[in-house]
């Protein structure tokens, strides 16, 4: 049987990168996904690139950041199948070239949107998928976390890695809290990822040498290769995982 036959999924940033990479691996294991994201254009595109098995998949397009778009698009979801198991929150935004920076040159405007983004929207996810999960009799969520959150490598991305910091702490707080109720809470540490929000570091060929040759497996990784630990954690072959951070980077930690 596929890992996760008759699943009911929601998937926050399911337009592009790792989000689009989960929900098809998703559907291929046997589940049905919603897909979330702000980008309304961007969705209907990975509907298209999801050919026949969009037929398992619904488009919700909205804000991670604004309640009342996550709360719709939960609602949704469970109208549709009946009920929620599975939660992953790839959604987020990391401004390299547009904003983020030392903290004495960050400006609030961007240091608020990173946070109102990545770390509310994270909560704002979790909190109502948990709620659905609670009446559907437990589930899985998983929280996209970053190295960033863990160490001080990153140097000019302040709003990024404290909203990653914030996100791993979510995590840990939530695994404790509804372990005991039939919900496991796991932490995803991609690194370097061959995803559209990396590209402008691809593009520049000093920078992506220079991170490469941090990185022990000599290489980027996909956002395929994150989608197949999501699918195992999101099954019931990770029933007794919780609470844990897995790092989906190449050893680049391990250093």
């Amino acid at each position: 049987m596929a890992l996760l036959e008759g699943k009911r999924c929601f998937v926050t940033g399911a337009a592009s990168g790792i989000g689009l990479a989960t929900a098809r691996r998703f559907v291929r294991e046997g589940g049905r996904v919603a897909l979330f994201d702000l980008n309304a254009q961007g969705l209907d595109t990975a509907l298209v690139a999801l050919g026949s098995d969009a037929e398992a998949c619904i488009a919700l397009p909205g804000d991670v950041s604004r309640e009342a778009d996550v709360v719709a698009a939960i609602s949704r979801t469970v109208a549709s199948w009946g009920g929620l198991d599975v939660c992953v929150g790839a959604a987020g935004i990391e401004p390299y070239d547009s904003g983020d920076a030392d903290a004495h040159l960050l400006d609030v405007s961007v240091w608020q949107r990173v946070i109102d983004v990545n770390l509310t929207g994270m909560f704002l996810t979790c909190k109502h998928a948990i709620a659905a999960m609670l009446s559907s009799g437990g589930g899985s969520v998983i929280v996209t976390g970053s190295p960033t959150g863990a160490f001080g490598f990153a140097a000019g991305e302040t709003a990024y890695s404290a909203s990653k910091a914030g996100c791993h702490g979510l995590a840990r707080v939530m695994a404790a809290e509804y372990a005991a109720m039939g919900i496991r809470v796991h932490v995803v540490v991609p690194g370097f990822i061959d995803t559209p929000i990396n590209a402008g570091v691809v593009a520049d060929e000093q920078q992506l040498h220079a991170l490469l040759g941090a990185i022990p497996m000599r290489r980027m990784g996909t956002a395929d290769e994150v989608a197949s630990l999501n699918a195992w954690l999101a099954s019931d072959e990770a029933s007794y995982v919780t609470g844990g951070f897995i790092m989906v980077d190449g050893g680049q930690t391990a250093v």
